[in-house]
């Protein structure tokens, strides 16, 4: 028998895919911190360290000497005989002049090469370490002053060798009507620079001084023929110098009290510590420091830029950027007392219960951001302006209303912005140090919102 058959299809219920809820679920849950990451302001973090803040101020100053110019009485060639900061005695042999120049060529030709010492390769060694010490490319001219002085200790080199020769020149070609000798009138130290500033005195010293588009410096050893009457070397009658520099009126101030100064002079890192005293000049003040050494040190300098270190305070070290006030009320310090189950400390506030329609007292944990003889700070959102609080030992009240303000950061180790009070030790234009080891303060290493002015306090940062 053949049956008939008719299949019936029926649909298929879908089923839920559990895991791609889930993805769903995450997808748009990180999509959204993203996105709220992106929206909010970036907050950038400063570590707080343990570090000295010197306080300092860098001033220029002007070298004063005691030096005398002394000038040729004829034209001709020069030869000089000492070093640059070499002292002299009296009738020491400083320099010839040649009026023709044949006894200097004379000798040339017969020395048979020049040969320097250890002592003059030391010498030129040292002149080009201290240049590339203090070398920068926006002093480019520096070089060509450089050139200068390495010429000139070259050719005191050859005048030197040149000199042991000259007598048996002269007498054998009858040549002395044309060439002299110079001797010193006077012992000193020989300096062969002039400048615009010669002679100048400390009390002469004004804001014009400063004014280097008026300023000239020359090499007086320049192996050109020289005239009658003209500049041929200096001479400093003594050791003792002067640094004078204009100062601010803050930094006379600080120094009032004073009569020895420590400085180091940026040219070479020198520190030197040395007498001074500061003058008032119409509006503008002066410093002046006296120095009975280390003159033939700065003897081809004029002006010297120093750093004054006035104080040096250990703490911790803060940008300035990351500081901010905020208000708290002041209660007075013999209110506050233990209580709850542990034992925290607070105050006890007098409430209104609703049920009872009368006033009891409720302890409320509060933290002291600061304290003084007579007051506790405590944060204004713990308690509302006009609340009254009472004396666990007396029947006393006292109504919140005073308030003062708090300098302080915004920790932000547990990732949230919470205010730390600091106390400033001394301060630069950027930095400043706080004291260590507060109540409730700042320690090492805490983390701490580099610019307060983008930050909510107790909002999460990150």
């Amino acid at each position: 028998m053949q049956e008939n058959s008719k299949v019936v299809k029926f649909k298929k219920r879908r089923s839920i895919n559990i895991g791609v809820i889930i993805f769903i679920i995450i997808l748009i849950y990180t999509g959204l911190n993203v996105y709220l990451y992106l929206s909010k302001p970036q907050i950038s973090i400063f570590e707080v360290s343990e570090q000295p803040l010197s306080q300092e101020n860098i001033v220029q100053g002007v070298i004063t000497r005691e030096e005398k110019m002394i000038t040729t009485d004829r034209s001709g060639y020069v030869n000089y005989y000492f070093r640059e900061g070499a002292r002299v005695a009296k009738d020491s042999t400083i320099y010839s002049i040649d009026e023709s120049k044949k006894i200097y060529e004379k000798l040339t030709d017969t020395t048979g090469g020049i040969k320097f010492s250890k002592m003059d390769a030391a010498s030129i060694r040292k002149d080009i370490a201290k240049f590339q010490y203090t070398y920068q490319d926006s002093n480019y001219s520096d070089v060509y002053n450089f050139r200068d002085e390495i010429s000139a200790s070259i050719r005191n080199i050859l005048d030197v060798n040149l000199l042991s020769n000259m007598q048996e020149i002269i007498n054998s070609t009858g040549l002395s009507s044309n060439f002299g000798v110079v001797k010193a009138g006077e012992a000193g130290i020989i300096s062969y620079y002039s400048d615009t500033l010669d002679g100048l005195l400390p009390d002469n010293v004004a804001e014009a001084t400063f004014n280097m588009e008026q300023y000239e410096r020359k090499n007086l050893r320049t192996g050109e023929i020289i005239e009658n009457s003209q500049n041929v070397y200096k001479l400093l009658n003594e050791d003792h110098w002067n640094i004078v520099a204009p100062i601010s009126a803050e930094l006379a101030n600080q120094l009032q009290d004073r009569t020895m100064i420590t400085f180091t002079i940026t040219l070479d890192q020198f520190q030197v510590r040395a007498p001074f005293t500061v003058e008032k000049k119409g509006e503008s003040w002066f410093l002046n420091i006296a120095l009975d050494k280390y003159v033939t040190r700065y003897l081809r300098e004029r002006f010297l830029e120093i750093e004054i270190q006035l104080k040096k305070e250990s703490g911790l070290k803060i940008p300035k950027s990351a500081i901010t006030e905020k208000e708290f009320y002041m209660i007075p310090i013999e209110y506050f007392t233990n209580g709850g189950d542990s034992g925290e400390l607070g105050l006890v506030r007098e409430v209104y219960n609703e049920t009872t329609k009368a006033l009891e007292p409720r302890f409320t944990a509060c933290e002291i951001y600061y304290e003084d003889e007579t007051y506790g700070y405590v944060d204004k959102e713990t308690f509302g302006e006009n609340d009254f609080i009472l004396s666990d030992k007396t029947t006393d009240r006292f109504r919140i209303s005073l308030r003062g303000k708090l300098e302080g950061v915004y920790n932000v180790n547990k990732g949230y912005a919470v205010f730390r009070r600091i106390e400033r030790l001394s301060e630069n234009d950027e930095y400043v140090i706080v004291k260590k080891g507060t109540k409730r303060g700042l320690s090492v290493y805490d983390h701490i919102a580099l610019d307060a002015t983008k930050v909510i306090e107790s909002a999460v940062i990150y």
